[in-house]
């Protein structure tokens, strides 16, 4: 899957005073109702807040965002990412408090998926305008559509 470019998001989530954040692709599931699938790792620190979480969301990011990317892709603390970006726990996920682009989720299930868990989340608000190049990841590297650096 190397070969194939995967839009970048940040998910973001918080169960029991634990939090989940990390770097992932998502993918379009359903549009009625409207699904979205992530998945994580099973050894991750933020699997278990992200399966037992109500709430969880993907934050859309551009090609100026690599260095956020790097930053929430650290094998550490969750909780440490969030305060090294910045982010707000006023909603029922947390959120990167630099503006962009996200959607909120509500768990909808949980699926086994090999060495990860596959997490479906129906769509129950969010902002998704502003995205004018995203941020792709192939071949191990960032990158974006041709053409369309800022």
């Amino acid at each position: 899957m190397r070969e194939a470019a995967q839009q970048v998001y940040v998910v973001t989530a918080r169960w029991g005073g634990r939090y989940s954040a990390f770097t992932a692709s998502a993918t379009s599931i359903s549009l009625k109702p409207p699904l979205i699938m992530v998945s994580v790792d099973r050894s991750s620190l933020s699997h278990d807040p992200l399966v037992n979480s109500e709430y969880f969301a993907v934050t859309l990011l551009s090609f100026d965002d690599v260095e956020l990317a790097k930053v929430m892709a650290e094998r550490v603390d969750p909780r440490v990412k969030l305060e090294k970006v910045g982010f707000t726990d006023e909603f029922e996920a947390p959120l990167l408090t630099i503006a962009r682009p996200y959607i909120l989720l509500r768990r909808y299930a949980v699926y086994d998926g090999g060495d990860h868990s596959i997490v479906l989340g129906e769509v129950v608000g969010g902002s998704v305008s502003g995205v004018q190049c995203p941020l792709l990841y192939r071949r191990r590297s960032y990158t974006t559509i041709a053409g369309c650096q800022s």
